[in-house]
């Protein structure tokens, strides 16, 4: 029997797993034995428990899945063993999906769950059909994922950290500061974990001070639990932290006018390279394009006009100007 299975959504679904390739990763799990939670099952597939629960339903009412809660456990397993996943079609924009998704998985590596995305792949090729196979191969030849190796993320840190997460734990955690190279303690309640250009952090608000701020996941040599909990703020979402910060970057200064030019032979990045969704862009007649917008992460901007090798200049703000300056001197300097 063919059945077809809503794959690709336009909504939250979609995240690093595709939808079909959490629902075989769940299907695995729940005949198991182990009765994992939703909250587990979260964890393990890099999404929200809601994504869980959405999953679950759908092996439920659109799979037939004998899905069945043990309350003792405090986990999902199936009622008896005869239920199995039918054949499902896959559509061209479901496999392009699914081998992006397979590519995505890039930004895992170096984090314990990276071999559980990797697994769960390997069982989702294998239950599809070899004709569909053999097109995924194909497709999966077209698109490669580059860039720099990842940095390397302690396991039980990880997993340490997105359980308190999940609980809402107040933790303790170690934090290496490079300025003094010294290792601090800080008391904090974790909120998320963001992942940019392969390096993770974590968005936490610290219990001394009351700020929300980021720490460097490398940078945390230890975390403990302090066995109390904390209320997750209604008001604060990723999108809102992130909104006056630059490249998943910000700090707690207030936001300044940035205004950077390129030259006319440097002039068409300013259309290539988006620095933020806000920004604007405008020509002068002489061919040179001034980028403008706000934000209080200025240093990340500096280090991303560095990147440009001087084909980048600073207009504003002038401590911004200032400190590139600066950092062009050290540069010259040392390569003396």
């Amino acid at each position: 029997m063919i059945r077809r299975l809503t794959l690709y959504r336009s909504g939250g679904d979609g995240d690093y797993l595709s939808r079909w390739k959490r629902i075989v990763h769940i299907d695995a799990r729940l005949r198991d034995g182990s009765r994992p939670s939703a909250a587990k099952l979260a964890r393990e597939c890099g999404v929200s428990t809601k994504t869980v629960y959405r999953d679950l339903e759908a092996l439920r009412d659109e799979l037939g899945a004998p899905i069945q809660y043990d309350s003792s456990a405090r986990g999902y397993t199936y009622a008896g063993s005869g239920f199995a996943i039918p054949a499902v079609t896959l559509n061209e924009r479901d496999l392009f999906a699914l081998m992006v998704a397979e590519n995505a998985l890039a930004q895992y590596e170096g984090t314990p769950v990276a071999g559980h995305l990797r697994a769960a792949f390997e069982k989702v090729l294998a239950a599809l059909p070899g004709e569909l196979r053999s097109r995924h191969a194909l497709a999966a030849r077209a698109i490669h994922f580059s860039g720099l190796p990842p940095v390397r993320i302690d396991p039980a840190t990880w997993s340490r950290l997105t359980g308190a997460i999940e609980d809402r734990e107040r933790v303790e955690i170690d934090y290496f500061l490079p300025a003094t190279q010294t290792v601090e303690a800080r008391s904090v309640d974790p909120l998320l974990l963001v992942v940019r250009d392969r390096e993770w952090f974590l968005v936490a608000r610290t219990v001394r001070s009351g700020n929300t701020v980021l720490f460097f996941l490398p940078r945390i040599s230890a975390v403990r639990g302090s066995g109390q909990h904390f209320e997750r703020d209604p008001e604060f979402s990723a999108e809102a932290f992130f909104a006056e910060g630059f490249n998943a970057m910000r700090s707690n200064s207030g936001t300044r006018l940035v205004r950077l030019r390129y030259a006319k032979d440097h002039a068409h990045l300013a259309d290539e390279r988006t620095w933020t969704s806000q920004q604007t862009v405008r020509r002068g007649r002489d061919g040179r394009a001034t980028v403008e917008f706000r934000t209080n992460a200025l240093f990340e901007v500096e280090r991303k006009v560095l990147s440009y090798g001087g084909r980048v200049e600073v207009l504003a703000p002038k401590d911004l100007r200032s400190s590139v300056r600066a950092a062009g001197r050290a540069i010259s300097q040392g390569h003396a």
